[in-house]
């Protein structure tokens, strides 16, 4: 009976995800019938089991799970992570894992004994974003010629420059460990390099030329990784942070729509109109090196704000009146920049998926390593 209840319960979780996901990439809105229907098929399930157990145990923790996953879903719609059809889906898929439902029974990988579902599929969904992510932002740059062109003319000189200390590295690592030395040695080596101007080419077609007479095989295998780490990374890391571009499109203020979300968040100062900081790795860095973590409190929390590009659920109808009245006025431009929320459902199915292989690993990993 326990088994069947289970897998019905993911079968049904798997169901309800892939058809989420599918509308949320098609429509970018989860049903509030699918929630709904996750919800009441989750009381039902379990509520069956309490029947023939004759123990209401199963029927409480349903409805305990369904509880706490609208009680977190709401805490992140609150700080603008989620809209609200996260929420209801959080709510209905709580209902059908009162427990996160891992499918192995090893050691860790497996379900704890309360019931911390929510918190699991949110990290299992956060670590399934960045790929989810990347694979997103490449897909929109291969689409937007525009922006290939400003991409490939920021990034070539660079990338000249990475390929460039990839093979003095090389070089150096080789010929250090033909000497016996620490190879370690090569970050300091590097350093020096760096400070050689024009020069630099010289020496690098020196150390080629040594190092493949020295080990050619070893010198083409720490190539090949120094290109990876160096021009792999920096590639990640430039799709990363060019995510606000390529998700932004300039509409007329006149054509927003209600749940749109706005690029910038504007707020009054006096009797005038500002863009507010929005929070990211920039300003949290800058922040720190200036001691002055009240500004980062400032961005998650504006004063008199009009407008957020934090929240999740867009602009909504009031927020639409007032902005059209500042564009009329002259108080804002004519136009503003919209950006294209990244659709979460998917991440939610992968990290669902993770749930079934890992269960509760790393929370219970972390709360280790906090105790």
């Amino acid at each position: 009976m326990i088994t069947t209840i289970f897998y019905s319960a993911v079968i049904i979780s798997l169901l309800g995800l892939i058809v989420a996901t599918y509308t949320d990439l098609k429509e970018r809105i989860v049903p509030n019938k699918l929630n709904y229907a996750l919800a009441i098929l989750g009381l039902i399930v379990y509520g069956t089991q309490s029947y023939f157990e004759t123990n209401p145990t199963p029927l409480i923790y349903s409805f305990l799970g369904m509880c706490i996953g609208f009680f977190f879903g709401w805490i992140m719609w609150k700080i603008g992570v989620f809209a609200g059809g996260d929420v209801k889906l959080f709510m209905g898929l709580g209902a059908l894992n009162p427990f996160t439902p891992a499918l192995l029974k090893l050691g860790l990988l497996s379900s704890a004994n309360f019931p911390l579902f929510p918190l699991t599929l949110f990290l299992h969904a956060l670590i399934s974003f960045l790929p989810y992510g990347l694979f997103l932002v490449g897909w929109r740059v291969l689409k937007n010629k525009k922006f290939q062109k400003e991409l490939y003319s920021e990034m070539k000189p660079k990338v000249i420059s990475a390929i460039h200390a990839s093979l003095f590295a090389s070089a150096t690592y080789v010929i250090l460990i033909f000497l016996k030395l620490n190879p370690l040695f090569t970050i300091l080596v590097l350093i020096v390099w760096g400070f050689l101007g024009k020069n630099k080419k010289y020496f690098t077609a020196l150390g080629l030329i040594c190092a493949t007479i020295i080990n050619a095989q070893l010198l083409l295998q720490a190539i090949l990784a120094a290109m990876i780490f160096s021009v792999g990374l920096y590639t990640l890391i430039k799709l990363l942070f060019s995510t606000r571009k390529v998700l932004s499109t300039e509409i007329k203020v006149k054509e927003l729509q209600e749940g749109m979300i706005p690029a910038k968040s504007l707020a009054w100062k006096g009797k005038k109109v500002i863009e507010v900081e929005t929070i990211n790795l920039k300003l949290i860095l800058k922040c720190i090196k200036e001691k002055n973590t009240q500004k980062i409190f400032d961005a998650l929390n504006p004063k008199h704000e009009i407008i957020s590009g934090r929240k999740a659920r867009g602009l909504s109808e009031e927020e639409l009146k007032e902005v059209r009245k500042l564009a009329t006025k002259g108080l804002i431009p004519k136009k503003m920049l919209i950006k294209e929320s990244m659709p979460f459902v998917p991440t939610m199915l992968i990290g669902y998926v993770l749930c079934l292989i890992l269960g509760d690993y790393f929370i219970l990993l972390l709360m280790g390593g906090l105790i």
